[in-house]
């Protein structure tokens, strides 16, 4: 083909009104796919926005276990002489949490710990030879009846003043079954978080979608009426009463 019959075509097409048509589908089209681009965009941008939101909820327990630990001790120049007084102060002991309105099998005798204490030259330093014997046996006692422990811990170091060597630890109360709770808790939180979900969303002009994740926080056990400023977990064993708190994380889709 020669170059004054391709020129003469060229010519022609760009003054037909069939090159003027071509020219407006390929403008059309491109307004098209600019529009569907943007059309994706703002779906996206719909289904990306969403909102965060704790909820809590928490409920009063009351603890159904108790248990106290107790340690008597005795000193003597010999193991037989120091044995001899711990055992005596040992049956004091167990007579004292028996009146004190317990049963024999929620007492608990632990093993007998030796400690020998090393006489001392003048010059202060340890030397071979063994001046004295310490023992030392723990007592615990595991209970149901939370206040009756409670008053043990109080009141046996009365026994002092009969030359019972004898030292109390702090009780511990427990609650043996919150399953029931936990899962009413996480209810009522999960509640909770929707209602503040909607709050902000509302606030916002919004509205709340579909839920797209949630996970459940810690369950904290704490003394009654006080507050805790953490999420982590937290089990406090000094009160009998005391109140259980649960903490969800929920994410919702936010739609305009």
């Amino acid at each position: 083909m020669s170059d004054a019959t391709t020129s003469g075509r060229l010519r022609w097409f760009a003054s037909s009104g069939f090159g003027m048509f071509t020219l407006g589908v390929a403008i059309a089209l491109g307004f098209a796919f600019a529009a569907q681009s943007v059309s994706r965009a703002m779906i996206t941008m719909r289904t990306a926005s969403t909102i965060k939101v704790k909820g809590t909820a928490s409920v009063d327990v009351v603890s159904d276990q108790g248990q106290w630990t107790g340690l008597v001790s005795a000193r003597g120049a010999t193991l037989p002489e120091a044995y001899g007084k711990l055992n005596a102060n040992l049956q004091r002991l167990q007579q004292f949490i028996v009146a004190s309105g317990f049963a024999p099998e929620e007492i608990t005798v632990e093993s007998v710990q030796t400690e020998m204490l090393y006489a001392r030259d003048l010059k202060g330093n340890a030397s071979n030879r063994i001046e004295s014997y310490v023992l030392g046996q723990e007592v615990v006692v595991q209970s149901g009846k939370v206040k009756q422990v409670k008053s043990l811990a109080e009141k046996v170091t009365d026994l002092i003043k009969d030359g019972v060597e004898v030292r109390s630890a702090p009780p511990m109360f427990t609650v043996s079954s919150t399953d029931v709770a936990k899962n009413n808790l996480l209810a009522e939180a999960t509640r909770n978080a929707l209602e503040r979900a909607e709050t902000l969303a509302n606030g916002s002009g919004s509205r709340v979608g579909a839920l797209q994740s949630a996970s459940q926080g810690v369950i904290q056990i704490l003394p009654r009426g006080s507050i805790s400023n953490n999420d982590g977990s937290d089990y406090s064993t000094t009160t009998i009463d005391k109140t259980m708190r649960a903490v969800v994380s929920l994410e919702y889709a936010v739609e305009r």
